[in-house]
């Protein structure tokens, strides 16, 4: 045959590529494991069936229809995930994630209670879950405790600082404490890590609120708004704003926006009465005030509208019993009180409308002047006025405010004071008073309206010190400082000038001590920045107050201002000789060496053994600095003893610091400190039993603070307990990650259990933290000794000597090192490699690879291997080689010999987490990526390879975390940064609202799990199904069915029989395009065998179907036969058993690949032609024509002749047209 006709004849593969002869039955039945007949008790479906729902307990308004649905789904859900989560045989990542889902249909429930109690265990069994720490910190704030969510959100924020959602959570609890600046920087930090947040955006609004900055708050409610139009509480707060500035029309659309959203907001019809009536539409008023009391008949301000709306309706009976059931309602709001004080003056009740108004100011002193007060029974209204006099009437306010030099930067201070002065917030009105005189000392209205301020608090001293220094500013003060200082004058009407003096300087002193006892109170509520301006003021009325420069000189201390609390204390020391064992330490200035307290050995303190009291653990003491002492002792003794037994500690006195901190203790029996420091110096005494329990008190009294799990971890190593050793200092790191002590902990306790790999990179990681840390560099360096890596330790050594010159200990360890690195290299000479061999070895290994010669380079490496059998890099290179080829056995034997030779070979720790992978153990894998990342703590590929296993293993928070790490180390890596969007996504439908509608659906057709459920079971109902395809897989690839296996495992018991079938086809699709390269070493008799089964599904077609049926299923596949039998599913199945097994033995062969000849193709040619195959036949095959009628036909010609040839040709054609088909 011509060249010609022997290159028409390859164009029969045209034909054959475009048909899909190669299908694969047993995929379809297999989907029946998805509902095996038993039904059993577990249910993974109904636990976890629904993972993008919304468990937040503000995602939205209850559908009060569906309530009862949905708690009936809830109660299934919490049976399904009981079954799982208290299977002690299930994995505890799968226990852990059945305790979270229970937990949000508790929460469905608003059983806070029981959600956090599930929380618990989720994070016991998993410790990084979180979205369990931020959902329990969100059921924290449910039930009021924000102390004890803020401790979760810090955790969360801890292990994943780019967490958005925590910040948010966390400014709204810092929000209802009060503490508004430490909210807004919340807010403006969760704005900074997603400006998406709408929930940050309507926080930060709020805190703009209430600090007086109306026009930014309504700001940021726009950008929430327009993130989420449907954020009814940035529309309902922004509506609030814009009727604080009479802007009614547009509150009234945002409360109309807010009702569309929830229809059932008594707070937003009662809002929106109000600002119809500041329309003065009365009627409008009315009926939204009557919607709210038919939504909430408790709604106070529904009644006042109401009431406030019929008053100006001249409805006065009616405004009166409105106003009266508001009062019922709440006693405690003085806006009721004073409208039915002038509704009963209307109606002639002058006795009870004076009552009314002497109960609204007395609730809020601001009504003054805004009803008539009268005479009670002989009162004289005398007291009233003079209580008046302690607050300035809004007129006054509002003309002291025009008054105001607006160029003066104490001016926004006094103005924003009588802000919160007319609100009630009197003693926020002094912090601000205060500051404005520290802006501007000889400000009179300052002195003036803090004179006030301090009046209405009784502080009588304090407001008579500050009008006389009014007065002295601006003498028009003195008719209005007249009755605040009556009876407080310097000079009585019949006394002497040294009688006054002395009166004054008492008056002084009392008013000093007044405002020290403040100052400690202020470090708490407002900070070091209050509390120093009630120092200052403080001693300039009583300089010679010792207390108030103590006090100043720890305030100046926080600040980080040592030469001013140095120069504090002195003076506290000159003027008070026994303030000298509290003032050692910062009269030392920079030195920062604190003096012995009281003599521990006086029996007073210690004489009477404290009462047992109930422990109230402290989630948020956290640190061990001099502020967490200062704020937390409130005893100065114990505070003094805690201080001083810190020196003793310091200077190596152990039994003296013990007696320290034993009064502490005697004084404070909830001291942390005190156990703390005992702990310390009963370890440093080797009394470990001793000092273990001192920790375990620590840590029941502040369960966050790493250092006592550190102590603790430390103490349990050195007495034998390693395995509890490890799990302390596990916490401590986890709790703080950059602890170095976490971390020389965590190295202490790998070295005892004679891990050295680990202990080095423990304290690898530690000395990243603390460069300085002589202790680490010995410690690693031992461990470095024991892997024989006498090198690296000799380093170590010599940085600890460096460090600390004289410790005989790192001498004598130097030495050995030394010595037995020179037995070391003498027995290493004897059998070093030709270095010229080795490096000629690895070179061609090297180009093989990047040729991707894979085999060629395995036999480079193995020579060097060979040349060199203890160097890691050797072993390595050949894993790299052997992953690329598919041989994970080998690639992980290498990489495990590498680490034999160097446990501290980071290359190999990466290598063998991605072997691990490819072979579908990615527990494992993360192992090894969490040791390579403790010793290279800053590669950004480690990062990307774990955040990537644990996106594959759906745990997305932890994926989140890994990939932003990794993009911080390497902006510019577009995989990581893709992989962050893919993670953050995958967590957001996660945590997002689980609608009960989807779970209903699901509910009637839930397939029940069996207990068992295992690759066991899923290999058991395969066996049974006699699936001939799965069974050639089995044989021929059992790691690959094995991985199969574990696949339809997972989602057949999160999905049902359709994700089954989907997921096997696509395991095997990938094994098929995995093996097709096998093909042309495939021997004559396997090709032989499959590509008959090709021709017999072709001839069972043209026996049994139309021969426009059987040309269609050649040119779109199964699908075009309509009725399938058995027998056509048999053929389907044998094809693609066939397949596997001519893939087997291609692997097994070591035939070459050869490609046919043209000559072997002419032999088809003529085969064809003898088979009766014609030139139009041909033709067709030839032009790929898939409108030929006899294509069934034509392509049957065509298999019987490839299958007619013998020999090498033969097989050549048959491995090419079988590549051909499966390639495509």
């Amino acid at each position: 045959m011509s060249r010609r006709t022997g290159a028409v004849s390859r164009m029969f593969v045209a034909v054959l590529s475009r048909a899909p002869l190669l299908v694969f039955a047993g995929m379809a039945v297999l989907g029946a494991i998805a509902a095996p007949a038993s039904a059993v008790a577990k249910d993974y479906a109904l636990c976890f069936g629904d993972e993008g729902g919304d468990r937040s307990p503000d995602s939205g308004p209850i559908d009060k229809a569906g309530a009862n649905a949905g708690e009936v789904l809830a109660d299934q859900r919490i049976a399904a995930c009981t079954a799982i989560a208290e299977d002690g045989t299930e994995t505890p990542q799968l226990r852990a994630k059945a305790y979270f889902y229970r937990a949000g249909a508790l929460d469905d429930k608003q059983d806070w209670t029981g959600a956090i109690a599930d929380y618990d265990k989720a994070i016991a069994l998993d410790p990084k879950r979180t979205s369990a720490l931020f959902n329990r910190g969100t059921d924290w704030s449910n039930k009021g405790d924000d102390d004890r969510a803020i401790a979760d959100f810090n955790i969360v924020i801890s292990l994943e600082p780019s967490a958005s959602d925590a910040y948010s959570s966390r400014g709204l609890a810092f929000l209802r404490q009060g503490k508004i600046e430490a909210a807004m920087l919340d807010f403006q930090q969760a704005i900074e890590a997603d400006p998406q947040n709408g929930d940050a955006h309507t926080g930060l609004g709020t805190a703009l609120s209430k600090t007086g900055q109306p026009d930014k708050a309504i700001a940021e409610y726009d950008k929430a708004i327009r993130i989420d139009p449907a954020d009814f509480i940035a529309l309902f707060n922004r509506g609030l704003a814009y009727a604080a500035r009479d802007e009614f029309d547009r509150a009234i659309a945002d409360y109309d926006a807010a009702l569309g959203i929830d229809p059932r907001s008594a707070d937003a019809y009662a809002n929106r009465s109000a600002a119809w009536i500041g329309k003065n539409d009365w009627a409008r008023a009315i009926a939204d005030a009557n919607k709210a009391i038919e939504l909430d008949a408790g709604n106070i301000d529904g009644y006042y509208a109401r009431a406030v709306a019929w008053a100006n309706k001249d409805n006065d009976d009616r405004a009166l019993a409105d106003f009266d059931k508001a009062v019922a309602l709440d006693a405690t709001d003085s806006r009721p009180w004073l409208g039915r004080s002038l509704m009963r003056s209307r109606k002639g009740d002058s006795a009870g409308a004076a009552a009314d108004c002497r109960k609204a100011i007395a609730l809020d002193p601001k009504k003054t002047g805004s009803c008539e007060t009268g005479q009670d029974g002989g009162e004289a209204a005398a007291a009233d006025t003079a209580a008046d006099s302690t607050q300035p009437s809004s007129d006054e306010a509002d003309q002291a405010s025009a008054s105001l030099d607006p160029s003066n930067p104490a001016t926004w201070y006094i103005q924003q004071g009588l802000k919160d002065q007319r609100e009630g917030d009197v003693k926020g009105a002094v912090y601000l008073f205060s500051y404005a005189i520290k802006f501007d000392p000889d400000n009179a209205e300052a002195y003036f309206y803090r004179a006030l301020a301090e009046a209405s608090q009784g502080h009588n001293y304090l407001a008579a010190s500050d009008c006389r220094r009014a007065v002295e500013l601006d003498p028009r003060r003195a008719g209005a400082c007249a009755p605040l200082m009556a009876g407080q004058k310097a000079v009585p009407a019949t006394g002497t000038s040294d009688q006054s003096a002395q009166d004054q300087a008492a008056q002084d002193q009392a008013a000093a001590r007044i405002l020290v006892e403040r100052a400690g109170a202020r470090l708490v509520k407002y900070g070091v920045d209050g509390a120093l301006l009630d120092f200052d003021k403080a001693i300039s009325l009583d300089p010679k107050n010792a207390d108030a420069y103590l006090g100043r000189s720890r305030a100046r201390m926080l600040k980080g201002d040592q030469a001013g609390a140095a120069a504090d204390c002195r003076r506290a020391v000159e003027l008070d000789s026994a303030r000298s064992g509290s003032c050692d330490e910062q009269a030392a200035g920079a030195e920062g060496k604190t003096g012995p307290a009281q003599d521990p050995e006086q029996p007073k303190a210690t004489a009477a053994a404290p009462k047992p009291q109930i422990v109230r653990p402290n989630l948020t003491a956290t640190d061990d600095s001099l502020a967490a002492k200062t704020l937390e002792t409130n005893d100065q003794r114990a505070l003094q003893a805690i201080l001083g037994g810190d020196a003793w500690l310091d200077m190596g006195k152990y039994d003296k610091a013990i007696g320290a901190y034993d009064v502490v203790i005697a004084l404070e029996p909830d001291n942390r400190f005190g156990y703390f420091g005992r702990g310390k110096a009963r370890a440093a005494t080797a009394d470990y039993g001793q000092a273990i329990a001192d920790f375990d008190r620590v840590i029941q009294l502040a369960p966050n603070f790493a250092p006592a799990y550190s102590r603790r971890g430390l103490a349990k190593v050195t007495s034998g307990d390693v395995d509890g050793a490890l799990t302390d200092c596990d916490r401590a790191a986890m709790l703080d990650p950059k602890s170095r002590d976490a971390h020389y902990c965590k190295g202490m306790a790998w070295h005892a259990k004679g891990d050295a790999g680990r202990a080095v990179a423990a304290y690898t990681v530690a000395i990243g933290i603390d460069p300085k840390a002589d202790a680490s560099y010995y410690a690693r360096g031992m461990a470095r000794a024991d892997s024989k890596y006498y090198a690296g330790a000799i380093a170590d050594f010599d940085q600890a000597l460096k460090l600390d010159p004289g410790n005989g200990d790192y001498t004598v360890a130097r030495k050995a090192a030394v010595a037995a690195k020179g037995e070391n290299d003498a027995a290493m000479a004897e059998a070093a490699p030709d270095p010229v061999a080795l490096a000629a070895a690895l070179e061609r290994g090297d180009a093989f690879y990047k040729k991707r010669k894979y085999d060629r380079a395995v036999a480079a490496y193995s020579r060097a291997v060979a040349l060199a059998p203890n160097e890691p890099s050797t072993y390595s290179a050949r894993a790299r080689a052997r992953l690329q080829k598919g041989d994970y056995d080998g690639a992980l034997a290498d990489v495990n010999r590498a680490l034999e030779i160097d446990p501290s070979y980071i290359t190999a720790y990466h290598a063998r987490a991605l072997i691990l992978i490819k072979k579908r153990e990615p527990e494992q894998a993360i192992a090894d990526y969490d040791r390579a990342i403790e010793m290279k703590p800053d590669f950004a590929p480690l990062y990307f390879g774990r955040g990537s296993t644990w996106y594959s293993i759906g745990d997305f928070d932890r994926a989140a975390t890994d990939l932003d790490r990794a993009l911080r180390l390497d902006p510019k890596s577009d995989m990581a940064r893709q992989g962050r969007k893919l993670a953050m996504a995958a967590k957001k439908k996660a945590l997002a609202a689980r609608t009960s509608g989807k779970l209903a659906s699901q509910a009637g057709k839930q397939t029940p799990a069996p207990q068992a459920l295992t690759r066991a079971y899923i290999n058991a109902e395969v066996q049974k199904q006699d699936s001939q395809i799965l069974k050639a897989i089995a044989e021929e690839f059992p790691d690959d069915y094995n991985a199969l296996l574990d696949d339809v495992l997972v989602v057949a018991r999160l999905g049902g029989k359709q994700a089954v079938e989907n997921t096997s086809r696509v395991a095997v699709a990938k094994l098929r395009r995995r093996y097709a390269p096998l093909l042309p070493s495939t021997p004559d008799n396997e090709a032989s065998q499959a590509l008959s089964a090709q021709l017999a599904m072709i001839n069972y077609l043209m026996a049994r179907q139309t021969p426009a049926t059987c040309d269609n299923y050649l040119r779109s596949g199964p699908d075009a036969v309509s009725a399938p039998d058995s027998e056509f599913l048999a053929h389907l199945d044998k094809m693609g058993a066939t397949l596997f097994r001519a893939f087997g033995a291609a692997k097994r062969s070591g035939l070459p690949a050869a490609e046919p000849e043209d000559q072997d193709w002419s032999l088809v040619a003529d085969a064809f032609t003898k088979s009766g195959g014609t030139p139009t036949e041909m033709g067709a095959i030839a032009h790929a024509n898939q409108d030929f009628a006899g294509l069934c036909s034509a392509t049957a010609k065509l298999l019987a002749a490839a299958l007619s040839l013998q020999g090498e040709p033969g097989r050549h054609v048959k491995t090419a047209l079988l590549y051909a088909v499966v390639k495509n």
